[in-house]
């Protein structure tokens, strides 16, 4: 035993820092780096590519807040054997050490104070030599890339997980940590580079509004949705500069959400004006054709609202077309001019014909809800889909890992930008130079957020690649051949409506269609409404805030309509025919047509009905709106007159009201039941008269009537 540890002395001796390949206990495991919340050790940035050329490997680090003073803390490095597959890779984030112990490490932590200054934290500069002790400097640690069992068979090239954590020097205790990837290269100038199409939302999500008041609602239906907070508009008007400003010439291709668009207002619209400068770059910057919000197309489909998708698809491209040059849509008779539509979700035939129709000819899926897609290795090739009309539509498949890698460490952005650009290098190495072009689509999951410091990182990443190269995925569909399948590459069966408020949705837009037929002028008012009824239909918001949406949509509808008054001041007629006057008061800012209905038991109507129907234009602006009506009471006294606003399509009432009418005439019948009453009396009093009269004038009396024989006792 006591040899044992002499050994192990023998073994860690040397000067404080240098490289070893010695097996020793790292520190205690630190928290994940993938939690939501601060993180103790921030990785600021990276070199994201090592060669001989450039054979230095750099960290930016800064302790998280709440740590111990930065003269209490130190960094460990341990820096494991190369990857030799992509499932090797996905191990190597959880559990960099599974493959073996580390081939290079720091004998103990590297003081934090000892480091030099950058950017608000500290900067590890570490050389990397291969086969042979690196030469680090005072105080640092440098990197020896040695050749060990079970690497990756292009050694040196090649990804290499490196565990960086954050240790109190007292107590030697782990405190924070991440795991990146130190990637080697030296690939020839005229490599088949892989190629890389990364897809970008820009887009904040819309909530509902809490309790909005009848008043906002009426002046600015958008307040039905809770507008982004300081924070969000600062991160996606962050990810548009930085891709305007520090990368304008690494090819991306972007979802810009319309409804976003239109919530940029105040200081944040200067995204909206590089957002134009971007898409004046077309070759570079691919705007997709993207929905007014985002939304699962086949849940809308599969719940029989297509003619939703296609009213998303509608407003999506009105929008971008007026605050964007939007260079991917030729023109409106263009086939297939809306270009690509990119999902997270599966996808049936159903749905594709449904797309087709809208005009889109490509669609970027998931890989998992394709079956046996067509694969160059690890990378991704276009295939024919058949939609249900029997026509096609090509089909590329997002890789399912780069997709997860967005949202892999939330808290430390920049270390998940460097897994997915490590990832992709992983891939590269399984085929690399190969002649025939290899591609990847790097899509970004529903409901990420907008993040300038993974973007920057990401596109700094791909700028100066050795062995990657950035393209549009126009670029890969245009330039990869279309690929064979197999086993007919089937649609995986999309999922039902889920959670979606397909009644909600439904009611809202009966009545927002019957609107449109009242208030044709109101366009700002109606198209306010309908994004608001398309907003809760979005895939980023979970299915109670889709109905508080809808609720709140009714709710703007409902501050409409309260703007027309039905004045029920009562009427007084004097003879059984006249003339009432129905008031309505509209104190909207515009004209509505409107079917007026009345009906009452008591008043024949023209025609001679009791119920009757008028259409009529309502002045707005305070206007009182007179309309005569021509009634016959058919008797005397109280009835109630009720009124009724419609549109012309009877889809939505507008208003409603009731007016007591006051007949003070008698009517014709009443006056020949009252005489036919009279005859009758009078008759049987001339018949009665004459009776007794006749009686007396033949003597005759009459009898006496018989006495009870009691009585006569």
């Amino acid at each position: 035993m006591w040899l044992a540890v002499l050994v192990g002395l023998v073994l860690t001796s040397g000067p404080a820092g240098a490289a070893t390949t010695a097996t020793i206990p790292p520190p205690q495991a630190a928290a994940s780096s993938g939690s939501g919340g601060p993180v103790p050790l921030t990785l600021l940035s990276q070199t994201a590519w090592v060669t001989p050329g450039q054979p230095s490997f750099d960290l930016q680090l800064k302790p998280g807040p709440g740590s111990p003073p930065v003269s209490q803390l130190g960094v460990s490095v341990s820096v494991y054997g190369c990857l030799s597959s992509v499932s090797g890779f996905d191990q190597s984030i959880s559990s960099p050490g599974a493959s073996g112990p580390p081939i290079s490490s720091t004998r103990s932590p590297l003081a934090l104070s000892g480091l030099p200054p950058v950017n608000g934290g500290f900067d590890l500069s570490m050389p990397v030599a291969v086969d042979r002790p690196s030469t680090p400097p005072a105080g640092g640690f440098g990197i020896d890339l040695t050749s060990t069992g079970g690497q990756c068979q292009l050694f040196p090239l090649g990804v290499y997980p490196v565990k960086v954590q954050l240790v109190s020097m007292a107590s030697g205790q782990a405190i924070g940590g991440f795991t990146t990837h130190l990637v080697y290269s030296d690939a020839p100038a005229g490599t088949q580079k892989l190629r890389l199409a990364v897809v970008l939302p820009v887009h904040a999500n819309l909530a509902p509004a809490r309790s909005p008041s009848p008043s906002t609602l009426r002046d600015d239906p958008a307040a039905a949705l809770q507008p982004p907070s300081a924070a969000v508009s600062a991160a996606v008007t962050g990810t548009v500069s930085t891709i305007a400003r520090s990368h304008p010439g690494v090819p991306v291709t972007l979802q810009a959400s319309p409804q976003t668009i239109l919530s940029l207002t105040g200081p944040t619209h200067t995204a909206v004006d590089q957002l134009e400068t971007l898409a004046a770059t077309p070759t570079v910057h691919q705007f997709a054709s993207a929905p007014f919000t985002p939304v699962n197309a086949s849940s809308l489909v599969a719940s029989g609202l297509g003619s939703e998708l296609a009213l998303q698809v509608a407003r999506g491209s009105q929008v971008l077309a007026g605050g964007i040059v939007h260079a991917t849509t030729p023109g409106p008779t263009t086939a297939g001019r809306l270009g690509t539509w990119f999902a997270n979700d599966g996808m049936d035939a159903a749905t594709l014909t449904q797309l087709q129709s809208a005009g889109y000819s490509q669609v970027v899926l998931p890989s998992g809800s394709v079956s046996s897609s067509p694969t160059n290795g690890s990378t991704a090739e276009p295939f024919v889909a058949t939609t249900n009309r029997g026509t096609s539509m090509t089909v590329l498949a997002a890789n399912a890992d780069l997709t997860s890698r967005f949202t892999g460490a939330p808290a430390n952005p920049v270390v998940a930008a460097h897994q997915l650009v490590a990832e992709v290098a992983q891939m590269y190495y399984e085929r690399p130079n190969d002649r025939s072009p290899r591609a990847l689509v790097a899509l970004a999951p529903t409901g990420w957020t907008d993040d300038p410091a993974f973007v920057d990182a990401l596109l700094g990443s791909l700028a100066d690649s050795p062995i990657v190269e950035a393209v549009t995925t126009a670029a890969l569909f245009d330039k990869l051949p279309t690929a064979s399948c197999r086993n007919g590459c089937r649609l995986a069966p999309a999922g039902g409506p889920g959670g979606l408020p397909v009644a909600a949705i439904r009611a809202q837009r009966l009545r927002l269609d019957g609107f449109d037929a009242a208030a044709r002028s109101a366009r700002t008012v109606s198209t306010g409404l309908g994004d608001v009824v398309l907003g809760g239909e979005s895939e980023t918001l979970r299915p109670g805030q889709q109905a508080e949406v809808l609720e709140n949509a009714g709710a703007a509808m409902d501050a409409q309509l309260a703007q027309l008054v039905v004045a029920g001041d009562p009427v007084t007629l004097t003879s059984a025919q006249g003339t009432i006057q129905v008031t309505v008061i509209s104190y909207a800012h515009y004209p509505v047509t409107t079917a007026m209905t009345l009906t009452s038991d008591k008043l024949l109507f023209p025609g001679g009905t009791t119920q009757w129907t008028h259409t009529t234009t309502l002045i707005g602006s305070g206007h009182t709106n007179i309309v005569p009506v021509t009634v016959r009471a058919r008797a005397s006294g109280t009835s109630k007159v009720t009124i009724v606003l419609r549109s012309p399509t009877g889809g939505l009432t507008l208003s409603s009201g009731q007016v007591n009418v006051r007949s003070t005439a008698t009517s014709l019948v009443g006056i020949l039941l009252s005489l036919g009453a009279v005859a009758v009396l009078v008759a049987w009093w001339i018949r009665t008269s004459r009776k007794r009269r006749s009686g007396r004038a033949g003597g005759t009396a009459e009898p006496e009537p018989a006495r009870d024989p009691v009585e006569a006792r």
